[in-house]
């Protein structure tokens, strides 16, 4: 990674916050510190983490480009015509200088949040569970912070190692230094990847260490903005599946299904779930009160240039005759009538929008939603389903689609079968503005509908981005 001397500093400025929700989890840098005077106590590991949190939540990561922007043009979910940002990336053109300077950025962006980690994960070499008492939550969340991070990178510069063992990777970084680590075949990547959130999974599982603790240990609370323990079994679900170790995906998908406190939305309680807010199905997510301004101008309005429309054929893809009301349709999508085109409404926060923050709910987390209990469902059903044991894979299925106002396949008249066709053909409603389909596609290696109707063939040249060039610079 190409880094600067400012841009050192830059690594080295940890963030500190309050202590209620709204200032303690909306970090923002105060000035360059020295990476010893913060990092030797609980608090300043806390605070640490948080900056992680709140660097992950920028426009330049999973609060704009990994989210609704980059990824979901890649996945040919909008248009946006003359628009000279989105228009290489719907169309493939990597090497166009806006793509370029796009990739460019999110991979330094990445890295540069991969090295406070690390940062975070070295001071805590000084110290043992005897000197904090959260200790190995502080570990365990940035031992799996580090692997997820790193999986993104991986789905997104390398080619998919079911489609070539061989494959080359991407740097995994371990250390917080200024000597750039080897870049690394992907299955190594992947080896590497399982390491760290294993060990996260072995540090986060301690329930005493949870209900021990006291009503006033304000990191342990809101843990859906935390990478908690599910949200790492829930990585490994992800991470399996992608990698094509099936029983593991189905296993990791279990554990987080039958996990306390987390059920699938019945399809009445789906108007506003996701607008502006995290889930009731969020797993893990990112605590933001800055997603909510972006996402209006970009997904909800038409006047700007850089607004996204839908792509021609979303209502024909929800409105199928015989299989039910799919509530995500009339939830998450209203028409334009200026524009004329139909727009995505799913994250818009109408308190934003209609300026009456005063009326918000108390207790309402304003943020990303990162890994949602959907994904596991399609992971099980997938997995299952490959694994032979349809029935299995049929009842998950069945209980998302229910979930969603849909009839189960096998009560339609007639009767449909369950095939990955179908499970993939759902996943991409559901995961409309989550940065996931693109991931999805590439994984299978499917032919791609464009926005413009055509089929184009899979192709590496459409599934892999290329490590910036400067990289390779910094090697010479």
């Amino acid at each position: 990674m190409k880094i600067r001397f400012k841009d050192i500093m830059v690594l080295l400025a940890l963030f500190v916050g309050g202590t209620s929700c709204d200032s303690f989890l909306d970090v923002q840098p105060k000035g360059e510190v020295l990476e010893g005077d913060l990092l030797k106590d609980a608090k300043g590991f806390e605070n640490a983490l948080y900056g992680v949190y709140a660097k992950m939540g920028s426009t330049g990561l999973y609060g704009q480009e990994l989210s609704y922007y980059t990824l979901d043009l890649m996945a040919q979910y909008y248009t946006s015509t003359g628009n000279e940002d989105a228009t290489p990336l719907i169309q493939y053109d990597y090497k166009n200088t806006k793509a370029e300077d796009r990739f460019y950025n999110i991979w330094c962006e990445m890295y540069s949040n991969i090295a406070y980690v690390n940062n975070v994960l070295e001071h805590l070499e000084h110290f043992s569970p005897s000197d904090m008492q959260f200790y190995n939550i502080y570990k365990g969340e940035a031992l799996g912070l580090r692997a997820f991070m790193h999986f993104d990178l991986l789905r997104i510069f390398s080619e998919q190692v079911t489609v070539n063992d061989a494959a080359d990777g991407i740097p995994y970084s371990t250390r917080f230094s200024l000597f750039a680590p080897d870049i690394l075949k992907s299955k190594d990547v992947y080896k590497r990847i399982i390491s760290d959130l294993k060990s996260s999974e072995q540090l986060l599982d301690d329930e005493d260490l949870y209900t021990s603790a006291s009503l006033n240990a304000n990191f342990l609370k809101d843990q859906n903005i935390h990478f908690n323990l599910q949200a790492v079994r829930a990585t490994l679900a992800r991470v399996y599946l992608t990698e094509g170790t099936l029983d593991s995906a189905l296993f990791y998908a279990q554990q987080v299904m039958a996990a306390p406190g987390l059920s699938l939305l019945d399809y009445t309680e789906m108007a506003g779930d996701m607008a502006g807010k995290l889930s009731k199905e969020a797993i893990f997510g990112i605590y933001s009160k800055n997603f909510a301004e972006p996402v209006i101008g970009i997904l909800h309005n038409s006047q700007s240039f850089y607004s996204l429309e839908m792509r021609y054929d979303m209502e024909q893809l929800h409105q199928v005759s015989g299989t039910g009301n799919d509530y995500r349709w009339s939830m998450w999508y209203t028409y334009n009538a200026t524009g004329k085109k139909w727009k995505l409404d799913k994250f818009t926060d109408t308190y934003v929008l209609n300026n009456t923050e005063y009326s918000r709910p108390a207790g309402q987390i304003r943020g990303i939603n990162m890994i949602r209990l959907a994904e596991m469902y399609y992971i099980a059903a997938e997995s299952a389903l490959k694994l032979g044991d349809y029935d299995q894979a049929l009842d998950y299925f069945n209980e998302l689609l229910e979930s969603r106002g849909l009839v189960a396949l096998d009560e339609r008249m007639p009767a449909e079968t369950l095939t990955i066709d179908k499970i993939t053909d759902d996943r991409y409603k559901e995961f409309v503005g989550e940065g996931q389909s693109f991931y999805h596609m590439k994984r299978l290696n499917l032919n791609i509908l464009n926005v413009e109707g055509q089929t184009l063939t899979a192709d590496k040249k459409i599934y892999v981005v290329d490590i910036p060039s400067q990289e390779f610079e910094f090697r010479r």
